[in-house]
């Protein structure tokens, strides 16, 4: 054979073999196909892909009792709302608007504090187990505003800290949920709130 002809019969060869490995090449990307995501289950499933409305009520008596647990005496009532919109693909959206008002002392000493909570926080808060671990918080656009007042007249300080009472990222969140009802702890807290499905 010529070696016009071998560099021929090499090239069609050559030719011949990357024909075969596109195909089997095309043929494996044919095959190759993308898992669906695993179903939700325990308490992802009950909470993922619902908004939640905070039991104020609840978290009103909540703030009684732990200020209670440091000696002071207070009523507390809320007004307003707060909701928490928890996404399948884990995305957090809390909308808040409520005043929590405390008050304390005789009639002719009294002592109010305000706190207002109004605006809107976003983040990532993924499930496992009985744990969300929020990320990427964003509370920009949260406000809270605490001020006293002493018998009608503003206070320069607080008489006394409050607990936080809205979610963030800097600890995970302990949960439990069952169906209808969904109660939230950040680990370290004193409260535990509680959220109704919407």
């Amino acid at each position: 054979m010529s070696t016009a002809r071998r560099s021929l019969s090499v090239r069609r060869s050559t030719a011949g073999a990357l024909a075969i490995l596109a195909a089997v090449g095309l043929a494996g990307c044919s095959l190759v196909e993308v898992a669906p995501p695993a179903p939700l289950t325990g308490i992802a499933k009950c909470v993922l892909g619902n908004t939640w409305s905070l039991d104020t009520a609840a978290l009103a008596t909540a703030m009684q009792a732990e200020l209670a647990t440091r000696a002071i005496t207070a009523t507390a009532a809320i007004d307003g709302s707060q909701t928490l919109t928890w996404a399948l693909d884990g995305k957090v959206a809390l909308d808040t608007d409520y005043t929590l008002t405390l008050t304390s002392g005789a009639e002719d000493n009294l002592t109010v504090v305000t706190d207002k909570h109004s605006g809107k926080a976003t983040g990532i808060a993924y499930i496992n187990a009985e744990v969300a671990i929020p990320r990427d918080w964003d509370a920009t656009g949260l406000n809270v505003d605490t001020t006293a007042t002493v018998k009608g007249v503003a206070a320069e300080t607080l008489p006394y800290t409050l607990v936080q009472t809205d979610i963030d990222d800097s600890v995970g969140v302990e949960l439990t949920c069952d169906g209808g009802t969904m109660t939230t702890h950040q680990r370290g807290s004193d409260l535990t709130l509680t959220w109704a499905k919407k």
